[in-house]
């Protein structure tokens, strides 16, 4: 019991170290603005968002570590919070040293584009047109959610354990909701 007692308060205090210290290194992630048109059947998300990589996700990359960037989706109706639809999308970022150049892999099969440097990367990440796959939207008003964030989960095995008590691989926007409305 008392073992028990001691491994908690000791993971506690390391969770409260890692979110301190966390706020002070300026990375992280956001998403600063969304602006949405609605289609047929579909709702194309003009995304604008803040992407900056820790000191640690960054040496990992340079190391051939692939990182993986998912940018999740939800439409929900803004009266009652039912979810209508809901969506995401991975982009894979690695470094290949031999060419000394960055790949970035979006979704759907696309070919990689390449980068001179990360920043060029994460610039090309910043501004995203993202569609949402809906049934037909009766007049109404609804909710547009997004959320942008690392996916420790797709690291090598090795690697995952000691992500989740390391706050310089937390990087997550969090949701952030923009309500819209469709009129008739």
């Amino acid at each position: 019991m008392v073992f028990s007692m001691r491994l908690f308060t000791s993971l506690l205090s390391i969770l409260l170290l890692t979110a301190c210290t966390r706020a002070d290194d300026g990375y992280g992630f956001s998403i600063d603005q969304v602006r949405i048109t609605p289609g047929y059947q579909v709702l194309v998300a003009n995304c604008d968002q803040d992407l900056v990589l820790s000191r640690e996700a960054i040496e990992a990359l340079e190391n051939g570590v692939p990182l993986t960037v998912r940018i999740e989706l939800e439409l929900r109706d803004a009266n009652t919070l039912t979810l209508l639809s809901d969506s995401f999308v991975r982009y894979e970022i690695r470094y290949m040293p031999l060419l000394q150049q960055y790949l970035l892999a979006g979704p759907g099969g696309q070919a990689p584009r390449s980068f001179p440097r990360l920043r060029h990367v994460l610039a090309a990440l910043s501004e995203l047109n993202l569609d949402l796959k809906t049934s037909p939207l009766a007049p109404g008003s609804y909710e547009f959610r997004a959320r942008t964030r690392l996916e420790t989960a797709r690291l090598p095995a090795p690697m995952r354990l000691p992500t989740r008590f390391s706050g310089q691989w937390q990087h997550d926007s969090g949701w952030s909701t923009w309500p819209f409305e469709i009129n008739a």
